[in-house]
């Protein structure tokens, strides 16, 4: 039987980002081929300072950019089937991620130049600053599953009994208030990787989210745990209407993309849509 994976995905602006009436700085992208049940997710958070003036492009820039790359190395990992193999060409696409990504952005510029007022706050001297962002991905293909990350924000996944798990290494440069970021000198510094091999590790479904799910809450340390519970009930019935709420109460955008695997116990949702919007809080 052929492994397939159902991405979903969603969207909420923070509430200060309202007040302040700035755009939502998060990004998502989602990929499935529906006929090999492959998929890849994206998030990222564009940083939102007035020093990454641009980082809401800056973010949708860099889910574009690890979709991409992400893509390019399906093939080669379907051939191979190795987990070693695939963290290898893990790598390479973080790689291609990165080179896009300024790639992407300096095309941007040139399209839309910086004002003298940008050009005061240094943008000339560092091109890449001002579309400053995180970036996570996953992609999975049949029973491997591949994370990458550059910056803050939770990679998890879940088992089919509801246990969560993080699969990446912590990042000893986070403290709460700085993150690694894709406009650094050397952002492959902070890339941190890894491969799951589903057939080893009992993996029913991969959420990604913004550091603007998790921040708000109180058990900070361990709520993507019950989160994860949440997620595979959810996948089990379907909705996603919980992920406005840390936006209106952290203030912070939230977005978070699910990978959800099709042949696991009590998950057989055709008709799950790879996107599913946020629904609107009561007094909209």
């Amino acid at each position: 039987m052929t492994v397939r994976w159902t991405t979903l995905s969603g969207s909420s602006i923070g509430s200060v980002h309202v007040r302040d009436q700035l755009p939502l700085q998060d990004a998502v992208l989602t990929w499935t081929d529906p006929n090999a049940g492959h998929a890849v997710v994206a998030v990222a958070d564009g940083h939102g300072h007035k020093l990454h003036f641009r980082s809401d492009t800056g973010a949708a820039l860099a889910v574009v950019s690890a979709v991409e790359e992400l893509r390019r190395i399906l093939p080669e990992v379907v051939a191979a089937d190795d987990p070693s193999v695939a963290e290898e060409l893990l790598r390479t696409a973080a790689d291609g991620l990165v080179s896009t990504w300024g790639a992407k952005v300096r095309h941007h510029v040139e399209a839309h130049p910086y004002a003298e007022a940008e050009l005061a706050l240094g943008a000339g001297e560092d091109v890449l600053r001002a579309y400053g962002s995180t970036v996570l991905a996953c992609a999975a293909v049949g029973d491997l599953v591949l994370f990458l990350q550059i910056g803050d924000g939770d990679s998890v996944l879940v088992s089919a009994h509801g246990e969560a798990d993080r699969p990446l290494p912590e990042d000893p440069s986070l403290d709460g208030l700085h993150t690694s970021s894709l406009c650094q000198p050397r952002p492959l510094e902070a890339l941190r990787t890894a491969v799951v091999d589903a057939r080893v590790d009992d993996v029913a479904l991969v959420f990604l989210c913004t550091d603007g799910f998790g921040r708000p809450r109180v058990d900070s340390a361990g709520w993507w745990r019950e989160t994860g519970q949440q997620l595979l009930e959810f996948s089990r019935s379907r909705g996603l209407h919980w992920l406005a709420e840390p936006a209106q109460v952290g203030g912070d955008d939230t977005t978070m993309a699910l990978l959800v695997r099709s042949d696991v116990a009590g998950i057989d949702r055709p008709d799950l849509a790879d996107t599913v919007p946020v629904p609107e809080t009561a007094g909209d």
